[in-house]
């Protein structure tokens, strides 16, 4: 469960149409985008040591079960291949707040078993000495309609 649900995250960011909030692009938008593009590009390739450039020292994922892990913890899991077919995003959102950035959708995917998932992905990303890095991702298990 916990691979899967960094396989929503990286899928999601791969996939994502453009989408932002409503009104003109803030100013660090590309370089936000280009972030997201370089996690799921790490995720598809498995790229360790890219995650370890992208992803913030003081890093922090909460698992859609509720768990959290940190860097080393999401590094270990990194190595490995996600359960996720099918992958649809929904109502994607890019915000800008100053040296903060939140990115959010709503992923569906189904499983090797079958079974749908559909998940709501937040990412929280700051910019420090000038260079944006992910500090947070949430994810958080819609309930069955």
């Amino acid at each position: 469960m916990v691979r899967t649900a960094c396989a929503v995250a990286a899928l999601w960011l791969f996939a994502a149409p453009p989408g932002r909030a409503a009104g003109p692009a803030a100013p660090d938008e590309p370089a936000i985008r280009q972030l997201n593009d370089d996690y799921v590009r790490a995720f598809l390739a498995c790229d360790v040591a890219r995650f370890r450039s992208i992803l913030a020292d003081d890093f922090i994922g909460v698992l859609a079960d509720g768990r959290v892990i940190d860097k080393a913890e999401f590094l270990r899991q990194a190595a490995e291949r996600p359960d996720a077919q099918g992958l649809r995003l929904h109502d994607v959102v890019i915000r800008e707040y100053g040296e903060t950035a939140l990115v959010g959708a709503l992923v569906a995917y189904r499983k090797a078993d079958g079974s749908d998932v559909r998940t709501r992905y937040s990412c929280a990303a700051v910019r420090r000495a000038g260079r944006w890095a992910i500090v947070w991702v949430q994810w958080t298990r819609v309930a069955a309609r």
